[in-house]
């Protein structure tokens, strides 16, 4: 894996909620509080690669059940961003 595939990686990994909630608004995103923490309870420490499409969809899957599809589709469309800048 490529450097700035493990740092996106790594960071993904190790979000915390206010992070979340300050790069969601960079793209536009609207997400809760509550929100913001039940995603990054997703993510916390499962050494997703969001570079990997089956994985990146498994936790899109996951989000869109605490935040709901268009959150999720949202959120996808940043992983999508942070993907295509490498």
């Amino acid at each position: 894996m490529k450097l700035f595939e493990t740092m996106v990686n790594h960071k993904i990994n190790r979000i915390q909620p206010y992070e979340l909630l300050s790069i969601a608004a960079q793209y536009n995103v609207q997400l809760s509080t509550k929100q913001a923490e039940d995603i990054t309870t997703i993510l916390a420490g499962k050494n997703i690669n969001i570079f990997d499409s089956g994985q990146r969809k498994s936790v899109l899957e996951q989000i869109s059940a605490v935040a709901g599809k268009k959150t999720a589709v949202q959120i996808e469309h940043v992983f999508n961003q942070l993907i295509s800048n490498f």
